[in-house]
């Protein structure tokens, strides 16, 4: 499975049944749904399956940050430069 697939798998997951809010899915599934957009920056791609999988939404609550915030997926698709 390549790193688009397993992001458009990840994000579908992480929405249905974990905590995963509506509004994100439509960027994360714009890179998911276009390989030859992102050539070149499967690093960025991968780094995003990362973010989502380990997203948490208390992961800024306690004085040590455990998973990955909204912001920290935002901060990596505007590196991709997706925007909505």
């Amino acid at each position: 499975m390549d790193i688009f697939t397993r992001l458009a798998e990840v994000t579908r997951r992480e929405n249905s049944a974990g905590d995963l809010p509506d509004f994100i899915v439509p960027l994360l599934l714009k890179v998911a749904e276009n390989p030859s957009g992102f050539t070149g920056r499967e690093e960025l791609v991968a780094e995003l399956v990362m973010r989502v999988e380990q997203y948490q939404t208390w992961s800024e609550m306690c004085c040590e940050k455990q998973g990955f915030s909204l912001e920290d997926i935002h901060r990596t698709l505007d590196r991709l430069k997706v925007r909505y």
